[in-house]
């Protein structure tokens, strides 16, 4: 019997309490204005990137194979002589890929005949030697290498220019804010809720392989330019 009556008083108190709430009251969010802020940041250029691509081909896989190792150990040797301590050189890709036969004379059933191979593999540098660049380049393909497959520009360390690019997107967004709130005749309130979407240092810039080569013989000349960071951030202010 205590436990009916304990039952009863609690659902009377419950029933009180959800009839002095307005109808559909919690299902009405709470004013808020949105907003979307940019920023940007620019930074000196302090690393490049370069990707040195060494290609052979031979009727056999195994001569294939070995003039490659022979070349890629010569640019690789050329390369180093040109770089300090920091520097990095590493292969990043090797392939052996075979030469199919694809004449047009060829009997439509026949499947294709393999008439060679071709031995792949790229050598990647990362230096802070920016001004080495066009030497690094006119050394590699002194040295064998045929293919320049990359070269871009970062920066080692991007806190500090992003920490910017994100206060300045941040800023961005409160003065949208303030401009709608006054036209709407209201008062920003409490940050609600923010969240960023950033973007990488742009340009990251890559250089034509094909025009490097050409201009291998004639001190290639490279200008890395500044780096740009964008941010992006969503602010919700409350309205009052």
């Amino acid at each position: 019997m205590r436990k009916g009556l304990l039952g009863m008083i609690a659902l009377a108190v419950y029933a009180a309490a959800s009839a002095s709430q307005p109808c559909g009251a919690a299902d009405v969010p709470p004013p808020s204005i949105t907003v979307q802020g940019s920023g940007e940041a620019r930074a000196e250029t302090d690393l490049a990137i370069l990707g040195f691509g060494v290609e052979t081909a031979a009727a056999e896989a195994g001569t294939a194979i070995s003039d490659n190792a022979a070349r890629s150990t010569a640019v690789a040797a050329a390369l180093k002589k040109e770089l300090d301590e920091r520097a990095t050189v590493s292969t990043t890709q090797y392939r052996l890929d075979p030469v199919y036969d694809h004449r047009r004379d060829r009997d439509p059933g026949e499947p294709p005949t393999i008439t060679g191979y071709v031995a792949r593999n790229e050598v990647r540098v990362e230096t802070k030697q920016l001004d080495a660049i066009g030497k690094l380049i006119d050394a590699a393909t002194s040295a064998g290498a045929n293919r320049v497959n990359g070269l871009s520009f970062a920066l080692s360390e991007e806190g500090e220019p992003r920490r910017r690019a994100l206060a300045s997107a941040t800023r961005n967004a409160r003065e949208r804010a303030a401009v709608i709130a006054q036209s709407l005749g209201v008062k920003l309130g409490a940050v609600l809720q923010a969240t960023t979407s950033g973007h990488g240092p742009s340009p990251l810039r890559s250089f034509q392989a094909g025009a490097m080569a050409m201009e291998a013989r004639q001190a290639t000349p490279i200008d890395p330019g500044d780096i740009r960071i964008h941010e992006t951030v969503h602010v919700t202010f409350a309205v009052e």
